[in-house]
């Protein structure tokens, strides 16, 4: 959650500002992220950056929300596995599978300058049914029987490069994880 917008360093000037966000959990102070001076942008994305609007969505359920964060022509490259979605048609089912996993994210940078940002953070969740079916349609490279991995849980972290469009919707994002350290965590 945002709790307090920093002023600009130089309001003559686009130099970022600081803003400072928490998690709500215990025991966090909080963590320091950058972003550019645009105000406009600013306005679009008032709980940190765009991506983390996004990702929360993500994690809440809310597909519509996060659906509005990308732009139509958005192009979703999975470093891991070699991939590249494209387009909200493309996109969106892989989504609806990420929501189905009961995440709970922990940021850990999120850093935004005009139209590009990396964001990285701690991918908490429980394996579901929904996600096992979905991961089996994807033919992923399960390390046993796919069906005994629901309900357990998992922690990765996980990051990405993306770049905003004029509108300051998400039209290309990179994803960067370890997906040997999640298979590694299921017994």
């Amino acid at each position: 959650m945002l709790e307090r917008l920093a002023p600009r360093d130089d309001p003559g000037t686009n130099r970022a500002r600081t803003v400072h966000i928490s998690s709500g959990k215990e025991g966090n102070h909080g963590k320091e992220i950058m972003t550019d001076g645009n105000e406009a942008r600013a306005a679009r994305a008032p709980c940190g950056s765009v991506f983390s609007a996004f990702i929360s969505a993500i994690a809440s359920g809310d597909l519509n929300a996060a659906e509005t964060k990308l732009s139509d022509g958005i192009e979703w490259h999975q470093m891991p596995y070699g991939r590249k979605l494209t387009g909200k048609r493309e996109v969106m089912p892989w989504l609806k599978a990420g929501a189905a996993s009961q995440k709970e994210p922990e940021i850990i940078n999120d850093v935004a300058a005009n139209d590009w940002g990396v964001f990285e953070y701690w991918n908490i969740g429980t394996v579901t049914p929904e996600l096992i079916e979905f991961g089996k349609s994807q033919g992923w490279p399960f390390p046993k029987d796919p069906n005994s991995l629901v309900r357990q849980k998992y922690k990765v972290a996980q990051c990405f490069v993306y770049h905003l469009d004029v509108q300051g919707k998400i039209d290309m994002m990179r994803q960067y994880l370890d997906t040997g350290s999640v298979w590694a965590q299921f017994k």
